[in-house]
This record gives C-alpha cells, sequence and structure tokens, in this order.
C-alpha cells in the first residue's frame, strides 16, 4: 500500500446510483470518494473550504494578531542587504488591534440569548390543544361555582389552580394566542436542552462566532453516540470537502465530508468484517515510508526500538464523507382468489422491473459513508449510514438529510467572505502607519541653532578687564537666555532688520508627525466602522450625548453584527432540530436520562436531573428560536414588579410566575394582564367596602332612629305614667275624700242614732222612772 496523488489528467465518475442495493458496497463507495475528492480539487473554483489556498490560516493569524511581518518587510525593501540603519531598532511586532474588537463583537453576540421552542406539529397537536383548553375551562369553571357556593372546597387540590395556571377563561385564551408553550412540548424542550447541555453548547456557540467573524463560514456535524445520546461538534471549515452548491445555507448539498488526520497506529486497529486486521505491519510500514515528509510527518522511517513500531509517528490524510443516493425496493404482493390482499414483502431486485399487478417498487432516498484513506486503494467503514434522520410524518419517511450542516452569511459561487477579510487592507495600513511613525522617529533631527560667529566676535563685553570670546557669549546664552549683541557693524552701519546673532531652525517633525497619527485615526475609524462599534458601544461616550444618540449607536453595532447573528440564530435552529431527532431515535433503544441547568427563574446556576419521555419519540415537532429576555427587560419587569407588589397588585405567586416567564412580551403581557385584574377585583373590594360601609350606615341610622323613637316612646310612657299616677293619685285621694265623708257622715250618723237611742232610752228610762210613783201607788191602792 503506497501514497499516490490524485492526476488532474485522470477519469473519476461517479458511480451509478440506479444499481441493486445489495451491490452498493466497499468499491462503489470509494469510488464516489475518488470522484467527489478529484472534483473538488481540479473543477470546482478555489476559495472556500478545504480550497482556501491558506487563506483560513491567514485570517486566524490576524485575529490573533501574529499575522506574518514578510510582507511589511519587502513594502519597505528591507531585506538581508539593506544597509539603512534607521530600520534596524523598528519594531516589527504586529500590533493585535483587530483582537480587541473581535473579541468584543463576540462577547456583544454571545450575550444575546434565545430559547428553545418545540411545539407539536402532528395531527395529535390539535386535539392535544383542544383537550388542554376544554380540561382548564372546566376547571375554571368549578373552580368558580364552588367559590360561590363553597369557599372551602374550593380550596381542593383537584378544583384549586395552581402555580402558573390562568386567572380565568380569558388569560387563558390571551396565553395561548401568545404562543405560550404548556406541558406537551416540554418534554421535547427538556430532551434538546440536555442534549445541549452535554455537549458545551455555550462554548460551541463561541467558536461558531469565531469561524463566522474569521472566515464568513461555520458548521457542526452531529450524530447518535454509544449511550444513546445526541452528540454534536463544529467542524474546521478548513478541511470541509462538498459539492458545487449556489446556497448560502447549502440546502443543495449532495456529499459532505471532512479531511482528517488519522495516525497509523490507529489504522493498525481497523478491522475486517470477519474481525481481521485490515492492514499488516508491512502494508503500514511501506504506506508510511510514502507519507515520509508530507503533513507533518518525519521526512524519513525510523528503526523499531522495543515496542514501539516504524510508523508509530506518521498520520496520513482519510476523507470521511457522506453522500445521498437513492434506493429502489422491489415488493411483491400476493392476493387470494377473492382479490384480497393476502401476503406483502420484499422481493428480488431484477424482479417486477416492469410495473405489475404483483409488484411494486419504493424510490428511498438514503446517506451512505465511507471513510477513504486519501491517495490509496483502501477504504473502511463503508455501506448506508446507521441512524438515518427522518420524519415521524409518513408522507415524509423516504426524506433524510447529512449529519453535517454549513453557513455562510457572504457567499456566491463557492466563494465566502468573513469579516476578517473586510478587515485585512486596514490592519496592514494600521502596521504599516506603525511602523513609518516608528521609522521616522529615528531618522528625525532635532531642532537646532544658526549661529552668526561675526556678529559676536563684533561684540565687545569686557569681563574683569577682558572681552567675552563667542563661546563665552554662547554659553551665558544657553545658561540664562541673555544674549549681548550690536545692531551696528564695525564701520557704524546699521544692521538689516531680520539680523539676528543666533537664529533657531526649526524641523517639521512635530507636523509630520501628526500627519501619520491622522492617518492611524482614520484606519482605527474605519475598523470601527467595519466591525460596528463606535465611541459609545466601544465605551467612550461623550458625557453630553443624549438618549437617542446612545440608541443609534447600539442599533448601528447590532446592524453590523446581524449577519453573524443571523447565520448563529439559523445553525441553532437546525441543531436544536438535529439533536431532538437523535433523542428520539436513543430513547426508542432505551432510557435517556442526565443533568442539566435549571430552567426556572430561581436558582439559575443550579442543575436538575431529568429522564427523557419515551412519549417523544413517535411525535413530530417543529423547532424555533425565540429571543429571552435582555438585562434591560428584566430589570423593568423586576422593577415593575416590586412596584406592584408594594401596592398591594401582585401576590408572591403572581410575581414567581411572572418572573419564571422567559419571554419578556409574554411577561409583560402577562404582567399587566394580571395588575388589571387584580386592580378590578381591588376595586370590586373597595366598593363591596363602601356599600357594606353604607349598608352600616343605614343601620346605624335605623338604630338611630328606632332608639330615638324609643326613648320618646320610653319618654311618653312615662310622661302617660306619671299622669296616670297623678290621676290615679287624685282619683285616690278623692276616694278616700269621699270614703272619709261617708265614714265621717257614717260615723255622724251613727253618732246621732247612738243619740237618738240613748235619748230613747233616757226617755223611756225617764218614763219608767216617772210612772214608778205611780206604780207604787197604785199597789198601795
Amino acid at each position: 500500500m503506497r501514497y499516490q496523488q490524485l492526476s488532474s489528467f485522470g477519469s473519476y465518475p461517479y458511480p451509478e446510483n440506479a444499481i441493486d442495493p445489495a451491490k452498493k458496497g466497499r468499491e462503489w463507495c470509494m469510488k464516489y470518494l475518488k470522484a467527489a475528492y478529484y472534483d473538488w480539487n481540479f473543477v470546482y473554483p478555489k476559495g472556500v473550504f478545504y480550497n482556501n489556498g491558506g487563506d483560513y490560516e491567514k485570517y486566524k493569524m490576524y485575529a490573533l494578531g501574529k499575522q506574518s511581518i514578510t510582507p511589511y518587510k519587502k513594502h519597505f525593501g528591507i531585506d538581508a542587504t539593506t544597509q539603512d540603519t534607521t530600520w534596524l531598532s523598528v519594531d516589527w511586532t504586529p500590533r493585535a488591534i483587530v483582537s480587541r474588537y473581535r473579541g468584543r463583537a463576540i462577547a456583544r453576540l454571545m450575550k444575546q440569548v434565545k430559547g428553545i421552542v418545540a411545539t407539536p406539529v402532528d395531527m395529535l397537536a390539535k386535539s392535544e390543544v383542544d383537550k388542554y383548553l376544554s380540561d382548564m375551562k372546566a376547571k375554571l369553571a368549578v373552580q368558580k361555582l364552588m367559590q360561590q357556593q363553597n369557599p372551602e372546597l374550593a380550596q381542593h387540590p383537584m378544583i384549586s389552580m395552581q402555580s402558573g395556571d390562568p386567572m380565568n377563561v380569558e388569560e387563558l385564551e390571551m396565553r395561548i394566542q401568545m404562543g405560550e408553550q404548556f406541558s406537551r412540548s416540554e418534554d421535547a424542550e427538556n430532551a434538546i436542552e440536555l442534549g445541549f447541555y452535554e455537549n458545551d453548547y455555550e462554548h460551541f456557540r463561541k467558536t461558531v462566532f469565531e469561524d463566522l467573524f474569521d472566515l464568513g463560514v461555520a458548521g457542526y456535524r452531529e450524530w447518535l453516540g454509544d449511550d444513546n445520546h445526541a452528540k454534536f461538534r463544529k467542524v474546521n471549515p478548513e478541511n470541509i470537502i462538498i459539492n458545487l452548491c449556489k446556497q448560502s445555507n447549502f440546502s443543495d448539498l449532495v456529499h459532505a465530508g471532512e479531511m482528517t488526520d488519522v495516525s497509523l497506529i490507529d489504522l493498525a486497529l481497523v478491522k475486517n468484517e470477519d474481525g481481521t486486521p485490515m492492514f499488516t505491519d508491512d502494508q503500514l510500514q511501506e504506506f508510511a515510508g510514502s507519507v515520509a515528509g508530507l503533513w507533518g510527518n518525519p521526512a524519513s522511517m525510523g528503526r523499531v526500538t522495543g515496542w514501539l513500531k516504524p510508523y508509530d509517528k506518521f498520520k496520513c490524510k482519510v476523507l470521511d464523507m457522506e453522500f445521498y443516493s437513492y434506493d429502489d425496493y422491489n415488493y411483491k404482493m400476493s392476493v387470494d382468489e377473492n382479490g384480497q390482499l393476502k401476503g406483502f414483502g420484499r422481493a428480488d431486485y431484477n424482479r417486477g422491473k416492469v410495473a405489475t399487478d404483483k409488484y411494486t417498487r419504493k424510490r428511498i432516498k438514503n446517506v451512505y459513508k465511507c471513510k477513504w484513506i486519501v491517495g490509496t486503494d483502501y477504504c473502511y467503514d463503508w455501506g448506508m449510514s446507521y441512524d438515518q434522520k427522518r420524519s415521524n410524518n409518513s408522507k415524509k419517511k423516504a426524506e433524510t438529510s447529512l449529519c453535517l450542516k454549513l453557513i455562510a452569511f457572504n457567499f456566491y459561487e463557492m466563494r465566502a467572505q468573513g469579516i476578517m477579510e473586510r478587515l485585512v487592507p486596514y490592519l496592514d495600513d494600521y502596521q504599516l502607519t506603525i511602523l513609518k511613525i516608528q521609522n521616522f522617529k529615528n531618522r528625525a533631527v532635532p531642532s537646532g541653532w544658526w549661529i552668526d560667529l561675526d556678529a559676536l566676535e563684533n561684540v565687545a563685553l569686557n569681563k574683569g578687564g577682558k572681552n567675552m570670546t563667542p563661546r563665552e557669549q554662547l554659553h551665558m546664552f544657553f545658561e540664562t537666555g541673555i544674549l549681548m549683541g550690536r545692531s551696528k557693524d564695525a564701520a557704524g552701519s546699521p544692521m538689516g532688520p531680520n539680523w539676528k546673532p543666533v537664529i533657531p531652525i526649526e524641523n517639521t517633525v512635530m507636523s509630520e508627525l501628526v500627519g501619520l497619527y491622522n492617518d492611524l485615526m482614520a484606519t482605527i475609524q474605519a475598523i470601527e466602522a467595519t466591525t460596528g462599534y463606535n465611541a459609545i458601544t466601544s465605551g467612550d461616550p461623550n458625557p453630553k450625548t443624549l438618549t437617542p444618540g446612545y440608541e443609534t449607536a447600539n442599533i448601528s453595532t447590532d446592524d453590523a453584527l446581524y449577519e453573524l447573528a443571523f447565520s448563529e440564530s439559523w445553525l441553532s435552529e437546525q441543531l436544536a432540530a438535529d439533536v431532538l431527532c437523535r433523542m428520539q431515535q436513543g430513547v426508542k433503544k432505551g432510557d435517556i436520562d442526565g443533568m442539566m441547568p435549571y430552567k426556572g427563574a430561581l436558582n439559575k446556576n443550579a442543575l436538575t436531573f431529568i429522564k427523557v419521555s419515551p412519549d417523544i419519540s413517535g411525535r413530530e415537532y417543529g423547532i424555533m428560536l425565540e429571543e429571552a429576555s435582555t438585562d434591560q427587560e428584566k430589570a423593568f419587569i423586576m422593577q415593575q414588579v416590586q412596584q406592584d407588589i408594594a401596592n398591594g397588585m401582585l401576590n408572591t405567586w403572581d410575581a414567581i410566575f411572572i418572573l419564571s416567564t422567559h419571554n419578556a412580551k409574554q411577561s409583560m403581557a402577562i404582567l399587566s394582564y394580571r395588575v388589571d385584574k387584580n386592580k378590578e377585583k381591588m376595586g370590586q373590594q373597595k366598593q363591596a367596602e363602601i356599600q357594606a360601609a353604607n349598608q352600616g350606615s343605614q343601620q346605624a341610622a335605623q338604630i338611630a332612629a328606632q332608639s330615638a323613637m324609643q326613648l320618646k316612646q320610653l319618654d311618653a310612657n312615662i310622661e302617660l305614667q306619671k299622669k296616670k299616677m297623678e290621676v290615679d293619685g287624685e282619683t285616690q285621694k278623692e276616694l278616700i275624700r269621699q270614703q272619709t265623708q261617708i265614714q265621717i257622715a257614717r260615723e255622724s250618723n251613727f253618732t246621732k242614732q247612738s243619740v237618738a237611742d240613748t235619748t230613747g232610752q233616757a226617755k223611756i228610762l225617764s218614763t219608767h222612772i216617772g210612772n214608778i210613783p205611780k206604780l207604787a201607788e197604785t199597789k198601795t191602792e
């Protein structure tokens, strides 16, 4: 086995698709990969992915601020023979100015968090929504009825409202119209969140933004792991080989693969279908000798030392590719004498090529895979791909997709452009200007003095009996700033008006440096305009800038980075759908569980254990991303919630539910609705209190009136009683008087009668007494 590079003069056609699927074996798969590799290297235009021609490495080095300084030296004509010593002390180190703007741009994009919404779109979805609505409406109606008739029974767990439940039917319909997702999609969203967390989605996003910024393209590869969990990783665009595509989202992919470095040690572990090693040590040693000096391999073979093999330090290029093919499957139908279907099953491929009543053919789109050792006639891991992604919708079962997804935001005819490519000319201008400034400083001559010795020699100034020499006069001038001179020459003629013994010589160093620094600032402004950053979004605003200025500056930055944000959003949406599909495949093979971040508003840094529901395996979901609440929106909602709680418009239950809602618009809508309803309740309660107070006042007035009437009645009764007592007294007095008078009259009559009786008795006695003598006289007689 030896390495032999494909020649541009060779012929490498694609294999035929319309053959028996059983014949699509190793040779058929390897033939396809050779044709794809040939087209990529010798047919398609250069400029993207594996055909970038070294541009990707250059852009990455610019992003790090470690680009080559050789072009700068060539620009100034500097080489080993250069005699200009002013360049020797120049610091050629590139200034990593773009790293700051690149880091800020990626940081700004990373803060744009989006939530995943999985909505069932199959035939059961509508019935589930209707059932949920009917159940919730029934619960609300029963709860309302119980509150009116039996408030204690309304608190029963079966009919009491739980956290997050709508207050009434009106809120329920409002939240459904806003697209709120209930428990029917929570299982699918949890499965996606679990897959994202297990594969470090945040780091994946960061590397995607880096590739989009530097190269203008990014992508990922996903698969179903041995643990039945979804797996994905970012691909290196520099290693990608695809077919000729016209769409920027590469929706017209037919085949896609990666050029990978595989060590010969790994090749030694590859086995045939019967379990025997595919390559012998002699083959690997021969192959290592043919790739010596290529792809970073040692220039020559070594000797066997101990347990090491001669090829242990060597590696080769392997094209790991997936591609589409269609397969025709033949089925035989058998019927009884009554025309009823009796049997249906697979038939030989060559039978029934012409449509008959007994045979039917079904064409299905399949994905094939192969790993071809580039430059050889060997491949491994070939055949139809396992766990192909297919929809649960029976009408879409024949469709599938590749495991590799790509996106480019500025793409045309297999050429893509990233932001770094736009910045390279400005970065070169910046570096060249810095080098010019350094060299100019090295060559600059300081300001000097022109001294007229004749004028100084004619000045006679005694100093201790001796005239001062020109040297002494200059020394006094530089020490004290005083210089003596004469305005007339030796002949007594006056000097010219511009005559000076010492004249300063000024240079243009500062003015020329100002021009270079202005050049530098113009380049920085061009870099900021390209990346979208300005004084405000860079953190250096003018204190006098008003709010509209801040808003405009932020909009400008967001617009400049929109291409990157859109591309990453599309890629994440596709990834979410693929992860869910892999989780659906995995849950059919066994239980899937794991840890994922808690999704509620509280304990955001906590992890929670989840188990993926097997119910998602047979469902079809629509995946989309929704913008999560920004920090400003969260702060506004939190402030409003606190104010409403302080005003008594919300309770703790309402506040927790509102804060746990991820979408800001939905949170504010629910907040507004709950506050309005609570205001309405408070108004009704206050009105009831006023009505109760009015009723109490009326009752108090009635009681007061009744009390007054009772007092009046009591007074009347008392007066009546008094009158009665007076009348009774008078009557009694009259009765007593009359009785007294009667008694007196009776006593008087009795006295009179007694006197009369006494008088009569006395008369009788006196008569008797008077008659006694007469009687005596009679007897005597």
